[in-house]
Formats: C-alpha cells, sequence, structure tokens
C-alpha cells in the first residue's frame, strides 16, 4: 500500500485547517487517514514534520483520545523530542491520562539540556500530583534559563502558602529587565496581596501597565488587571472597545469569554459565550468552562445554544442557580447510618471569630452525644498564621482534618467560580468519607459552600453559624456578597438547613436581607469567652507600662483588630488626635496586623503624633495587655458581637464604641461603656475625653462590666445553646 506523498499530506492538513478557520466542521473520518502517512513522514525527521499539525487537528475537533494515539507513537519513534512530548502530555491531559502526562515529560525534565517550556510543564504537573518541593526545583531551574519563566516560581510559592518566599521574589522579579507582561502581572498579584504598603503597590501596578503592548493584547492585560481587582464591567467594557475595532481576534474573544464566565450571568450571556466557541478550540480550560456552562442551562431545561436565542433562560446564572438546583433536588436516600459532627471552617488564624471555632470545637469534642466531633480545615499553613489559635484545641486537634483541595471537581460544584468549587467538592467529598449527622459551618463565605456540600452529601442537620452583619455591609466594594443573597435564600428552603447569628441584630439582619417569611430557621447565640483568662490584673498593669515607658497615672487608650477596612483604623486615629489636643500626654496602643497597618502608621506620622502611639502588631497573650487600658475604644463601621469588647470588660477596662450592629449587646450602654451615635471623629474623642474626666464612672464600669460579661456571656451557656440546636430535629 502506498504512503500519501508528504506534499500531499501537508496539502490535506492545509485544506482541513482552513476549513475550521472559516468555521466549517472537519470530517473526523478524513483526519484519522491520514496518521499513517503522519507517522511515516515522522521517521524521517527529527521534528515529527506534520504529526504536531495532525494532533493539533485532533484536538480541535474533540477527538483527544485519538491525539493522544498518535502522539504516543510519535513519542516511541522519537523520545527526545521536546515538543512531541509537550503536545503528548497536554493531550493525554484532555483525554482524562494524568499520570501518563508526567510519566512522559519527568525523564526529559531530568535531562541536563531540558528546555524551560518542558521543565515550567513537568512543575506543573507535579503540584497537581502534590510534588509541591520538585515543582519549584523544576521552576527555579527554569527561571535560570528564561527570566519570564519567574512567573510559574511566584504562583507556585503563593499555592504553597510561602508567602514570604513569594513577595521577595515579586519583588525581584519587578527589577529583571524582561519586558514580559505575564511576569509583571504575576509580581503585581503578588505584592498587591501579600505587601502592606501601598505605595508599593501602586509602583508594583504602574510597572506592569507600562509593560503592556499597544493593541488587542494590551486590551487582554488590561482586562486580567481588572478582573483582579473584581472590577469585570471594567474588564468586559475595555475588551468590547478593543473588539469594536477587531471583532474577529481570537485573544479578544478568549479573554471577554473568560470575563463573563467570571460574571457569572450564563444565561444572560449565553448569546456572548456561543459567540466564542470557534476560537475556543486551542484553549482547554475555556472550553471546559463554557462546557460547565452548557451544562448548568441543561439542569434548568435549556442549553447554551437555547439561551443564546432565548431570553426565558436569563435567570441562569452562579453562584445562585447552584443552590437552587441543589435545594430543588430531592434528598439523598439514606444509607449507612450516621454519626458524629463535622465542624468545618477555613483556618485557625487570629481573629476572634476563629478563636471560638477553636475553643467550641475543644469542648464539643469532649460532649458525648454528637458520637465524634471533627474539624475540617481549609488552611492551617504556619506560613501565613492560619495556626494561631491551633494550640487552643488542645488533645481535640488529633482530630482536626485538612481538606484537600485539589481533587476532581463534579456537577453541581464544577458550575461555582473556580476557587468555590474546589473548597465545596474538597468538603463533599471528606462527609461522602465520614457520614456525619450534622454539619456545623462558621465564616462566609464558607458557610455557603459548606452548607451546599453538606445538602449534597445528604447531611439531616445543617448550621451555617455567622459572625458579622450582613456581608454587604461587611464589605461594600465587592461583588461577590451581594451574589450570596440568593445562595443564602436557597439554602434556608431545605428544612435541614439552619442559620445561627452571634448577635440578636446579626439574626434580625440577615432575615431583614433575605426577606425571610419567619425566623424559624435562625438563631441567636452569644459567644462565650474564656474567663479564666481574661480577668483585671494589676500587677500586669504596672509591668507593661513600666516595661514602656508609660507613667501609672497616663492616660491610655487602647484598641485591638485587623487592621482592615471595617475596622477603620485611620478613623481611630482621628479621634486620638482628636483626645491628643486636650490631652497632649495621653497615649494609644493599637494591637493587631492586617493590610491597613502600614498606611495607619503612615497616617500617625502624617498627623505628628507618633510619640503617642504604639503598635505592637499581633500580640498572642492579650490577656495579659488589656489590663493596661484605662479605655477600650472600637470604630468600626460594622460588627456583629466583638469578641474583643467582652475581653475588655473581663478585664476592667470600660469600652466605648460606635452604636453599630450588635455592639449594644456587649455591654450595659451608659454602665458598662458608651455607645457612639454620631458617625465622627469628635464624637469618639469626646466620648473618651468625658469618661476620662469621670474617674468614678470609670471605677464602676470597671467592676460592672467585669460582672455583666461574666454573667452574661459564659462558655457553658453558649455551648449549651449550641449544642441545643445542633441535635435539634431538622423542621422543629
Amino acid at each position: 500500500m502506498s504512503v500519501l506523498a508528504l506534499s500531499d499530506l501537508r496539502a490535506e492538513l492545509d485544506a482541513l485547517e482552513a476549513g475550521l478557520e472559516r468555521g466549517g466542521h472537519a470530517d473526523l473520518g478524513r483526519i484519522r487517514a491520514l496518521e499513517p502517512a503522519a507517522l511515516h513522514w515522522a521517521k524521517s525527521s527529527p521534528e515529527g514534520l506534520p504529526v504536531p499539525r495532525l494532533a493539533r487537528l485532533l484536538v480541535r475537533v474533540g477527538a483527544f483520545d485519538a491525539a493522544a494515539d498518535l502522539l504516543e507513537a510519535a513519542h516511541a519513534l522519537l523520545p527526545g523530542n521536546d515538543a512531541i512530548a509537550l503536545l503528548l502530555a497536554n493531550a493525554a491531559a484532555d483525554a482524562g491520562r494524568q499520570p501518563r502526562t508526567l510519566e512522559v515529560l519527568a525523564p526529559l525534565a531530568n535531562a541536563p539540556n531540558a528546555s524551560p517550556a518542558l521543565l515550567t510543564r513537568v512543575a506543573e504537573l507535579n503540584v497537581k500530583f502534590g510534588s509541591i518541593e520538585e515543582s519549584l526545583a523544576l521552576h527555579r531551574r527554569a527561571a535560570k534559563l528564561d527570566g519570564s519563566r519567574l512567573k510559574g516560581l511566584i504562583t507556585t510559592l503563593m499555592a504553597a502558602r510561602r508567602n514570604e518566599e513569594a513577595l521577595r521574589e515579586a519583588r525581584e522579579g519587578l527589577h529583571t529587565g524582561i519586558f514580559d507582561p505575564a511576569l509583571s502581572f504575576a509580581c503585581y498579584n503578588v505584592i498587591a496581596r501579600l505587601s502592606k504598603d501601598e505605595a508599593e503597590i501602586a509602583q508594583a501596578r504602574a510597572h506592569f501597565l507600562a509593560d503592556l503592548p499597544a493593541g488587542a493584547e494590551g486590551s487582554v492585560w488590561r482586562a486580567r488587571l481588572y478582573r483582579s481587582e473584581d472590577d469585570v464591567e471594567g474588564a468586559l467594557a475595555d475588551l468590547s472597545a478593543a473588539l469594536a475595532e477587531r471583532p474577529g481576534d481570537g485573544d479578544l474573544l478568549k479573554e471577554r469569554t473568560a470575563a463573563v464566565l467570571a460574571r457569572g450571568y450564563w444565561g444572560r450571556d449565553a448569546k456572548l459565550l456561543a459567540q466564542a466557541q470557534p476560537v475556543l478550540r486551542d484553549a482547554p480550560e475555556l472550553r471546559a468552562r463554557v462546557a460547565q456552562a452548557d451544562a448548568l442551562l441543561k439542569a434548568f431545561g435549556g442549553s447554551l445554544a437555547r439561551a443564546a436565542e432565548d431570553e426565558s433562560f436569563a435567570h441562569v446564572m452562579t453562584p445562585e442557580s447552584v443552590f437552587e438546583f441543589a435545594a430543588d433536588a430531592a434528598p439523598m436516600p439514606e444509607g449507612a447510618p450516621r454519626k458524629g459532627l463535622a465542624m468545618i471552617a477555613h483556618s485557625l488564624t487570629a481573629g476572634g471569630a476563629e478563636r471560638v471555632v477553636a475553643e467550641t470545637f475543644r469542648e464539643l469534642h469532649k460532649d458525648g452525644r454528637f458520637g465524634g466531633v471533627k474539624l475540617y480545615l481549609i488552611d492551617l499553613s504556619t506560613q501565613n498564621g492560619a495556626d494561631f489559635y491551633l494550640p487552643l484545641a488542645g488533645d481535640a486537634a488529633a482530630d482536626i482534618v485538612l481538606l484537600d483541595r485539589n481533587c476532581r471537581i463534579e456537577a453541581p460544584f464544577a458550575w461555582l467560580p473556580q476557587d468555590s468549587a474546589m473548597t465545596a467538592q474538597a468538603i463533599f467529598n471528606r462527609l461522602a468519607e465520614d457520614r456525619p449527622a450534622v454539619v456545623h459551618a462558621s465564616l462566609e463565605p464558607l458557610t455557603l459552600f459548606a452548607g451546599l456540600a453538606a445538602l449534597k452529601a445528604g447531611v439531616p442537620r445543617i448550621v451555617l453559624h455567622t459572625h458579622n452583619m450582613r456581608p454587604t455591609n461587611l464589605r461594600p466594594a465587592l461583588t461577590a456578597p451581594r451574589r450570596w443573597r440568593g445562595c443564602y435564600q436557597a439554602l434556608l428552603r431545605r428544612k435541614e438547613v439552619s442559620l445561627a447569628g452571634v448577635a440578636q441584630a446579626a439574626v434580625a439582619d440577615y432575615r431583614d436581607w433575605l426577606a425571610l417569611p419567619d425566623a424559624s430557621h435562625l438563631h441567636a447565640v452569644h459567644n462565650g469567652f474564656d474567663a479564666a483568662r481574661f480577668k483585671p490584673d494589676g500587677a500586669a498593669r504596672a509591668q507593661l507600662r513600666m516595661r514602656l515607658g508609660i507613667p501609672q497615672s497616663t492616660p491610655v487608650i487602647g484598641t485591638a483588630f485587623k487592621f482592615r477596612q471595617e475596622k477603620r483604623p485611620l478613623h481611630w486615629v482621628d479621634m486620638a488626635c482628636r483626645v491628643i489636643e486636650k490631652l497632649p500626654e495621653s497615649r494609644f496602643i493599637m494591637f493587631g496586623d492586617g493590610e491597613l497597618l502600614e498606611p495607619t502608621r503612615r497616617h500617625i506620622e502624617a498627623n505628628g503624633v507618633t510619640a503617642n502611639f504604639i503598635l505592637p502588631g499581633l500580640v498572642k497573650d492579650l490577656e495579659m495587655q488589656l489590663p493596661a487600658l484605662d479605655l477600650f475604644v472600637l470604630s468600626s463601621s460594622s460588627e456583629a458581637l466583638p469578641n474583643v469588647l467582652l475581653e475588655a470588660q473581663a478585664c476592667g477596662v470600660p469600652v466605648i464604641a460606635r452604636h453599630v450592629g450588635g455592639i449594644a449587646e456587649t455591654m450595659i450602654g451608659g454602665t458598662t461603656g458608651l455607645l457612639v451615635e454620631e458617625d465622627t471623629a469628635e464624637a469618639l474623642a469626646g466620648a473618651v475625653l468625658r469618661a476620662l474626666a469621670d474617674e468614678a464612672w470609670r471605677r464602676a464600669a470597671s467592676a460592672q462590666g467585669e460582672r455583666f460579661v461574666r454573667e452574661r456571656f459564659k462558655p457553658g451557656d453558649m455551648l449549651a445553646k449550641l449544642g441545643a440546636i445542633l441535635l435539634e430535629s431538622p423542621g422543629a
């Protein structure tokens, strides 16, 4: 049998490629008929001649297994060919043969002359299979050969939560002299997330923008910047303007598809997604994501094609519709008996809510009524302080489970945004394995995705525990919290699901936000606190003041929080400046860390009051520091039940705070603390000055505040109420 001439084979490939470029549909049988000739001519050239072209055609028409088989045969003929090996790895991945990809490439990566592209690909595969150290070593080799490959190293360090190393590499990456938007963008993202210096972040952003080329490529990268800053609409506006000038540009269409997918209005935007499908043949991740959009629409009786023509599917969106789908599904049939409680939280970082989670887990772990208690966590890294409250778990720490988010994602979780999908799937997998009778999830948005996973897993009792007021108040500038409303509404339609809040005000706020017709699924559970740790300590007060060089008679006002937007640390400094005008000798201590710590330092310096301030950072013995204060002040814009106000009063320190959320529930207004109605620094400072001028009130407030919190916020009371809610029959 004669073999097709090389010139004829190339002509056939030209015709097939041209037909696909025009939007036609290639005949798979015709493509596969060319395989023997392609392999025959591969023997005569180290480049493999037409094999790569034919393999790409097979991928473009969705014949992933056929492409992998062809490249497997070519790899046997040309075992040292990097290009063939890389194509085989990609095709094997598309065909679901993940282990084979690493098996093919690992030996080539060990060769001393391995290319940067090959090293990077093997490094990425090692991450997928859990070999972080091997991945980092390969990324470092690739970066030495090609400076632009530093991007992969930075990304992997971030994935491994090695934040200090990632930040150091990102800072160096900005000064390599390499003109590469991908590298500049990776460096900017790391600096924006990890640096506490606003000037440095602005400089990194400007560096990235200066690296951008003109035209379509620049629009693509600007759109990625906007998306990273939670401005999907800005990204789409930029891309739409660019597409008006270059309507058929494949890169612009792909980036618009990514932005549309991120926006989540898949039914409304179905026409835009459908329009991009012809250019997604060589973009497997985007193609797979569009397929998920199609699957979600099919779950609601439509499809991408139908929704592109029929506006009646415009209501289908993610994440809301995913929750509706799960809530409307029939309950799972019961299998083996269920037993135990699974608590779920993101981490045990240094936050008031995380402390409550750690202590609650420790105490419920001792409660024989549950038949065993486990705590599932997403992050417990020492690198970023995610294990700060791990010691509070005590012996129960042996039952802490770190969830595996590197797992295969299936529907309905695959219809969620990627990060949320990984979390929900990981929780579901573990719930399916452990089969608990009760799930308790804390802190948003984890509450939502844990609730979804628990519902899908058939858990008969699910309690979602929020520690804040409605999330749109907490993060008003972000898009995602506004989308959670429909998710909560769907979950709370099910009798298995209840919502607990840490304050009556928080529960009322959620009921109003979610427009719930009744409160049968809602419960207020005030936090308890460790009364043995937080108590007045005159000796500690004297020692701390002596160590800090503060006279015993000097007024000391303090606070403790994460330096974040809703805590308003700059507003707190403005309050202090008003007090200093009247009492120049007064001192101010701000405990904690966070993204606004450095801007706060600069604000203090700009006001010329550095000598009046102490910023100790994050301390592990706050109970030993609080007694040194005369007053404790919060200036937050949103709070539910701030634990630190309870802790301050337990230490005999009167409290002052803005009258927001559930703060009134943490004190006896006017007796153990002062509530400030007016939202100005002057009003807050006025309350501080009145309290400092009234020593008798402070003494009385100190004694009564300690007694009040010890009687009202007993850990035993909180555990008893929470335990009753967890053990309550669904719908009772």
